[in-house]
């Protein structure tokens, strides 16, 4: 009988009567490779037998089980093997179009959101792959990963290959890179944002995770570019580990740059200067962090041939990106945000943009994350406490970890600032969101921040369903009275 898989020097070679290449054992259809990867939670070498119940016709790991009676491929990597092998599965689509990386700490999504948009306002057939959804043109499919599983990426690729798509915009974090989901992709080009603190617990420090972020620009071919950020801390690490062409943006550094003309509370209005280029744009979309997300956009539409004219009018049009900057709002009530921001830099950069609201105070619900880099919890706190004028602490997804314990280290970094600044714990953020809601006056604004568009929390074994907006949306329709003890908090 023919090997449902075989591996030699040339590669791999996969018999036509395979049906897909799985990683997950409860994934496993009939006719599947599954390859077992161990995790830092789960080992899927111990679910090898499920996987073979459930139809899988080969087993690749990185240790042999003699049990087995199936074709059992040992290999160094299994999530190397993974990549491979789904590459080869699906044909090599990424071989079959432009592909885009976008990488970075912060703006990513954005990035890629709106260069899709762009790339599709020029009449380009583009796919996307983002953190908060992966529409291939034939499928949405919905996000669990920033970046997707490798078997699952090279799907959406099949998927815009085959629907004809001339271009894909992908976004790659930083775990992406180190677990191999993005090997065999063929990239054109790589945007970088910018490299701040985030993801130190999987990392262990900043130069492992620069280091990720620039294997990325490492591994382009020199007739691929990358797009740089000339004013992020990192942007000459990362330049000089690539041979790409390299082209550089900022506000006041960069081949690409901005002179700001108007810096509105909900746009910005720029002079963008392009090497081939001056021309003034609205961007629809307030910050000077959204201000680099368009020159990132810019640097690489020009470099995909969209005309100048084009791309002004496209970035006139940029839509909402989901769970950024949504602002709810109803009369007589405080005005509400509800924004993604869960690094340091990033809810720096939300919260020097509420300055430009001119509101009374700021209200500040925050939470952090359980299971990830514990030393950005007090910065966070640092940061809240030099911007916000009440900070209502409360819990975002605590997995495993004790939310109260989370929220204290939070208050650590706030009483290091300001010892007397004005913070509560409401470790339900239901209730802590109606607090901040019910304590702010009409002409205050509630910052809500850590989930974005997210619609589940993890509560130790729990996951509930939950969206910040829908909450703020409920709370608003319901009109609430601020009670007295509100009332003196406030004051």
């Amino acid at each position: 009988m023919k090997a449902a898989i075989e591996r030699g020097p040339e590669g791999w070679r996969i018999d036509p009567e395979v049906t897909g290449i799985a990683i997950d054992s409860r994934a496993v259809a009939p006719g599947n490779v599954f390859v077992a990867i161990p995790g830092a939670s789960h080992d899927g070498h111990l679910f090898a037998s499920q996987a073979i119940h459930q139809g899988a016709v080969a087993i690749v790991g990185e240790r042999l089980d003699v049990t087995v009676r199936l074709p059992y491929i040992v290999v160094p990597s299994s999530r190397m093997a993974a990549a491979e092998l789904a590459d080869e599965f699906y044909g090599h689509p990424s071989h079959a179009m432009r592909c885009v990386a976008v990488t970075g700490t912060n703006g990513k999504t954005s990035v890629v959101y709106w260069l899709t948009h762009v790339l599709r306002y020029a009449g380009f057939k583009t796919g996307m792959v983002s953190s908060v959804l992966n529409d291939t043109g034939l499928n949405q499919h919905p996000a669990t990963l920033t970046t997707p599983e490798s078997p699952d990426l090279q799907q959406y690729l099949a998927e815009m290959r085959d629907f004809g798509m001339t271009h894909a915009v992908i976004e790659v974090s930083s775990h992406g890179i180190v677990q191999q989901r993005v090997r065999r992709v063929s990239f054109d080009m790589a945007v970088l944002t910018n490299i701040t603190r985030e993801h130190l617990d999987f990392h262990g420090s900043m130069d492992r995770y620069v280091g990720a972020k620039s294997r990325l620009f490492e591994e382009l071919s020199p007739t691929s570019l990358g797009i740089l950020n000339a004013e992020d801390q990192y942007y000459t690490t990362v330049r000089d580990r690539t041979s790409a062409e390299v082209i550089s943006y900022g506000i006041d550094d960069g081949q690409v740059r901005a002179k700001i003309l108007e810096d509105g509370s909900d746009h910005s209005v720029v002079e963008i200067i392009h090497p081939t280029f001056r021309s003034r744009v609205r961007i629809p979309h307030p910050g000077r962090y959204n201000i680099f997300n368009v020159l990132a956009v810019t640097a690489a539409a020009v470099w995909f041939g969209v005309p100048a004219d084009i791309l002004i009018e496209a970035l006139e049009h940029l839509p909402a990106v989901p769970g950024r900057w949504h602002v709810i709002e109803q009369p007589g009530s405080p005005m509400v945000i509800v924004d993604y921001a869960h690094t340091p830099d990033g809810l720096l950069q939300v919260l020097k943009s509420l300055e430009r609201l001119n509101r009374a105070a700021i209200w500040l619900v925050l939470g952090a994350r359980g299971g990830r880099d514990h030393g950005k919890r007090p910065e966070m706190g640092r940061i809240a406490a030099s911007f916000a004028d009440h900070v209502i602490l409360t819990t975002d997804s605590p997995y495993n970890e004790d939310p109260a314990v989370i929220a204290e280290s939070v208050a650590a970094g706030i009483r290091e600032v300001n010892s007397s600044r004005l913070y509560r714990f409401e470790l339900d953020r239901t209730q802590a969101i109606r607090l901040a809601i019910e304590s702010a006056a009409s002409d205050d604004v509630v910052l809500i921040t850590g989930r974005g568009p997210e619609t589940t929390q993890h509560i130790g074994g729990r996951s509930v369903r939950l969206v910040d907006a829908e909450v703020v949306q409920t709370l608003l329709k319901s009109e609430v009275k601020t009670p007295e003890d509100m009332k003196s908090w406030r004051d």
